[in-house]
């Protein structure tokens, strides 16, 4: 089951039959609420990992954002590139697999944007992603991560996250700034989410 995950076969077919109950077919509010209250962040260069249909993607794009949003699903990013061109806003799309990034893109982006990849993802290789991550961003870019499923849910995807786990493995490449469960989260997803934003850094010298 796991090795399905790290296809774009099984993803493309999830859209193809609108199996995408993570699909809020709207911006998400708590990401919304971050971006125009600029308390943590203010535009910049943002990377949204796992965009799907690029609703938060136009969102921070229309705030001054500028943007790159990369999904593994085909039939996902097509569909955001029409939204992006119907709202008249600038999006850099890649329809890649996150982990094969091009090297390019180290250390390119102020901000990263998680929101349901990580509950996605092979669970076998979440580290792996966080450290992709991490060599994404800028000296002291940030990870915003709105860690969705927290409630202990059995089975996935989307697999439950531990937050305890997530933090032990972030604190290898980020210092948690902020976290916060008091969230505008959809109701459907209220009490099962957090909102933490983590600082890259610095890389030790070896």
């Amino acid at each position: 089951m796991y090795n399905l995950l790290d296809t774009a076969a099984f993803w493309d077919e999830k859209y193809i039959n609108d199996e995408i109950a993570w699909d809020l077919k709207g911006f998400n509010p708590v990401f919304e609420d971050l971006i125009k209250g600029n308390e943590f962040v203010k535009p910049g260069k943002l990377l949204i990992s796992g965009c799907g249909k690029g609703y938060d993607a136009v969102l921070a794009a229309k705030f001054g954002y500028e943007v790159t949003a990369v999904d593994f699903a085909s039939h996902a990013i097509e569909f955001a590139k029409k939204i992006a061109l119907k709202e008249t806003v600038d999006i850099e799309f890649l329809t890649e697999d996150i982990f094969q990034l091009d090297e390019d893109l180290a250390e390119k982006f102020d901000y990263i944007y998680e929101y349901v990849t990580f509950c996605a993802i092979n669970p076998e290789r979440r580290h792996e992603y966080i450290r992709k991550l991490s060599m994404m961003l800028k000296p002291t870019g940030k990870l915003i991560a709105l860690l969705f499923p927290v409630d202990g849910r059995q089975g996935g995807p989307p697999f439950n996250i531990d937050i305890t786990s997530f933090y032990r493995e972030a604190s290898k490449y980020f210092q948690l700034e902020f976290s916060s469960r008091k969230i505008r989260s959809i109701k459907p997803r209220e009490g099962k989410e957090i909102l933490q934003i983590y600082i890259k850094l610095p890389v030790k010298n070896s």
